[in-house]
């Protein structure tokens, strides 16, 4: 990859990890100052969705949504999913960083229920966590793929885009770019937490939203293939 090739990649995937971010704190500060009711947390996760929207339409690089096209790319640029998944993150810090200097009722609210809700995702069975991050990657691919396929590039692109990801927010499947924010917010307050669980469950996470995220591209070949064979 040329260098203004590798800057490309790392500033779109900085971008994406700041949409994500912001998705995320709105997500947070919409479920601090609500009464939690099943409709007020599908609006919720709907103001999430936004965030991975405009990740698709401005093409930023979301390390789960590249997943999808794991499949097709050449073990040459596999590293490509490390820069961006290092990119999301710093851009997910920055934003974490930046609310929590804020200091206002806003961004205390947001600080507060991502360090509830890092806690309770932590103290979740790791097994779970890995079957709970395979689902998530599956509904990342689906809203990155279903667009493509959609009969018509407007209103129903834009339900392909969004529906998973309300699914997996409303669900409270793991994101693990958007865990990344709910895990920097959390030690701000405080860092006295199991180091090495965290690392397990950080890497736990990201590697099912691998698996999941490459079932339905592998399946999708896999058919392709069979169907060249066959003739059909």
């Amino acid at each position: 990859m040329k260098k203004v090739d590798f800057w490309k990649l790392a500033v779109n995937s900085l971008f994406a990890g700041i949409c994500i971010a912001f998705a995320a704190c709105l997500f947070l500060y919409g479920m601090s100052i609500s009464e939690q009711s099943a409709l007020e947390r599908a609006v919720c996760s709907l103001l999430f969705g936004f965030g991975l929207y405009f990740v698709i339409v401005n093409e930023y690089k979301l390390f789960t949504g590249m997943v999808a096209s794991l499949p097709e790319m050449k073990p040459r640029d596999w590293y490509t999913l490390v820069v961006a998944y290092l990119f999301n993150t710093v851009g997910a810090l920055i934003v974490g960083v930046l609310f929590f200097a804020m200091g206002n009722a806003v961004s205390d609210a947001i600080v507060k229920y991502a360090a509830t809700l890092t806690d309770t995702k932590l103290s979740n069975n790791l097994a779970g966590s890995f079957i709970s991050s395979v689902f998530c990657g599956m509904m990342i691919t689906f809203a990155v793929k279903s667009p493509q396929k959609a009969a018509v590039k407007g209103l129903s692109a834009t339900l392909c885009v969004l529906f998973p990801v309300v699914l997996f927010v409303y669900l409270g499947l793991e994101h693990c770019i958007a865990n990344q924010v709910y895990i920097f917010l959390r030690l701000f307050v405080d860092c006295a937490v199991d180091a090495g669980r965290l690392l397990l469950f950080a890497l736990l996470t990201a590697a099912g939203n691998v698996v999941g995220g490459i079932i339905v591209p592998l399946a999708e070949k896999w058919l392709g293939r069979r169907d060249e064979v066959t003739g059909e």
